[in-house]
């Protein structure tokens, strides 16, 4: 028997027999809900979760590593088909990209096609999904101890070499229209900013992670949402992920669900109160439902799951109804889309049947980060889809700034310039007006495009970058034609600048 196995996850998995020729599989529910559940560490070598289909990686690499194992018994909360995946893997394999037929889910290519045909033949998965927890116990009892039939196998880990940029230490924010071109925002901004973190969670225990980012979700639909084939699980999946946010009952296995914590777990409904005093005081700041339980979630601390999400709070705003999420923790990559569609979701419902609309949904992440294993999957998202999802092309590259538009104009003394007389022949003129062809709300004169930058940056009067750089832009031009006496136009936007 080796003697560092488990070679992943050494510090997760709880260990039992590991003689035993079965793992169990646990999905989404707690493992040491399962520990107890099954009651004898004899009957099992290893209970481990499987959040994601990528984890099938590692259930490869672990198994390879320990011939004993040959049966692993899938029983559990399916709350992300990473069962079904590992089941359709074993039935079906991977197409020619590596990817598992019909179902999400990608084989790292350090794991040869020799390995993965090893794997597929040689180990047998039992389904339990769904079953008692008594059939549980039962299977394990009955099943025979098995022999290894081949010899033990390690392979190269994933690595993925990324290096992160300089970046301010916390306080991040990203905006978008929908929560698809949100989270393509936040990978972006973690991939490039996060810093390098030990943790127990990955392959090469290690995460990209930034602290508080502020994500603003402005017009997602909640019934119809906005569901690009490029998010990391299936519209199922999202549905079969609801309850979690929507629901009062406790999920089966689970530590914990944000439903149960928010509407009964306290003896009080949060929800229904945030509804009643919506309606009542719509102005009162003290709308807010929280899902910690510090007794209980401190004592977890070191040995079980504590809620992610710790508080919601809500504003009525303009005749809107705004929802703020405070997370202590996400997976930006798996958790995050799934979270923000399911708070949208939440929130159309807290709403129902006042006369208020849909604001934006805002969800505060102290530690936003993306795991290592994680890395390849963002890097080909962002090159396949980032630009392309959110418009960016030298043709066409436009955002609207929600602090307003600018217009440069050069204001000229009226005649010709009297001879001798030396530049500037005016003054630069830039006006603030409201977003969306309101009136003017601050103007400024100068005669030098640097004086002006200051100025207007100083005061925080844009917030878009690219707002921020195409008025740069304009302001150079302005003073080029305001000291040489020639005709200044402001271009429409900045994709009219020759590019």
């Amino acid at each position: 028997m080796l003697k560092n196995w488990p070679i992943l996850y050494k510090d997760i998995l709880l260990k039992g027999d590991l003689n035993s020729s079965t793992a169990v599989c646990t999905l989404w529910t707690e493992r040491k809900a399962v520990e107890k559940a099954i009651g004898d560490s004899k009957l099992y070598s290893v209970i481990g979760n499987l959040y994601s289909a990528q984890g099938i990686n590692a259930v490869i690499r672990n198994c390879l590593a320990n011939p004993k194992i040959r049966t692993i018994i899938l029983w559990g909360a399916e709350l992300s088909l990473s069962g079904h995946a590992l089941l359709h893997l074993m039935k079906y394999g991977i197409d020619e990209k590596r990817q598992i037929i019909n179902a999400r889910g990608e084989i790292e290519k350090e794991l040869p096609a020799r390995a993965l045909e090893l794997f597929r033949r040689e180990l047998k998965i039992i389904d339990l999904r769904g079953r008692p927890a008594e059939e549980l116990r039962k299977t394990l009892k009955q099943l025979p101890q098995e022999k290894p039939s081949f010899k033990s196998q390690i392979f190269p880990k994933s690595q993925p070499i990324v290096k992160p940029l300089p970046a301010e230490a916390t306080g991040f924010r990203v905006e978008g229209k929908t929560a698809a071109q949100t989270w393509l925002k936040i990978l972006n901004e973690v991939y490039k900013y996060g810093r390098y973190k030990h943790t127990r969670y990955a392959q090469t225990n290690e995460l990209k992670e930034i602290l508080n980012l502020v994500a603003v979700v402005g017009e997602e639909n909640p019934e119809v949402p906005y569901f690009p084939q490029y998010l990391p699980f299936s519209k199922d999946e999202l549905v079969a992920y609801y309850p979690e946010f929507l629901s009062a009952r406790q999920l089966l296995g689970t530590a914990y669900n944000y439903g149960h914590r928010l509407r009964k777990r306290f003896g009080l409904d949060q929800i229904a109160a945030m509804k009643k005093l919506i309606k009542l005081r719509p102005d009162s700041k003290k709308m807010i439902a929280v899902t910690i339980d510090p007794k209980l979630d401190w004592a977890r601390a070191n040995k079980g799951d504590i809620p992610c999400l710790t508080q919601i709070l809500g504003s009525i705003q303009d005749n809107r109804f705004i929802l703020t999420a405070h997370f202590r923790s996400q997976d930006m990559v798996h958790g995050w889309p799934r979270n923000a569609l399911a708070l949208r979701k939440l929130q159309a419902q807290i709403i129902e049947g006042t006369k208020y609309k849909l604001g934006p949904l805002v969800i505060i992440t102290h530690s936003a980060h993306i795991y290592s294993d994680d890395f390849k999957l963002v890097e080909n998202l962002l090159m396949d889809h980032y630009e392309k999802e959110l418009g960016f092309s030298p043709a066409v590259h436009f955002e609207f700034d929600p602090r307003g538009n600018m217009v440069v104009e050069v204001v000229k003394k009226r005649g010709r310039p009297s001879r001798g007389e030396k530049p500037p022949y005016g003054y630069i003129k830039v006006t603030l007006y409201e977003p969306n062809g309101g009136p003017p709300v601050k103007e400024w004169r100068g005669k030098k495009a640097g004086e002006l930058v200051w100025r207007i940056g100083d005061g925080n009067y844009i917030v878009l970058p690219s707002h921020t750089l195409y008025i740069g832009t304009e302001l150079q031009r302005a003073e080029e034609a305001l000291w040489h006496n020639l005709n200044y136009h402001q271009d429409p936007a900045p994709n009219t600048l020759g590019l």
